[in-house]
């Protein structure tokens, strides 16, 4: 009973975070990645390997992540540049929070984003 309150709390911390930064669907997949990997710094082209998605589909996605101050980017003098998360406590919260999700949460989650999108 109280881990389904604590994790109701966390949903709701992850729900309105969804919502006030109005993530698109590719961006929720981000998300979804670094919330499953939180600690990793990686190149777009690393990003796009494992998600198995295009560079040029990432890359604004990544931008509008980095935007929403939700990733961090990092260059380098040899011309790389890195993506990491926000060591904001409450966003990692969150994204630890998503990536435990399984893949109908995370459905469920997208559907209610885009629900949400429909009626504003």
């Amino acid at each position: 009973m109280v881990t389904e309150c604590i994790r109701a709390q966390s949903n709701n911390e992850l729900t309105q975070l969804i919502q006030e930064k109005r993530f698109n669907s590719l961006e929720l997949r981000l998300l979804l990645f670094w919330g499953r990997h939180p600690h990793t710094k990686l190149s777009l082209y690393t990003i796009a390997s494992a998600m198995d998605s295009a560079r040029i589909n990432l890359r604004e996605a990544i931008a509008s992540l980095v935007r929403k101050n939700i990733l961090v980017e990092q260059h380098y003098c040899s011309d790389l540049t890195t993506y990491k998360l926000n060591e904001d406590p409450n966003i990692l919260e969150c994204l630890e929070e998503l990536g435990r999700m399984d893949w109908n949460h995370v459905q469920a989650l997208e559907q209610q984003m885009e629900n949400a999108s429909l009626t504003k």
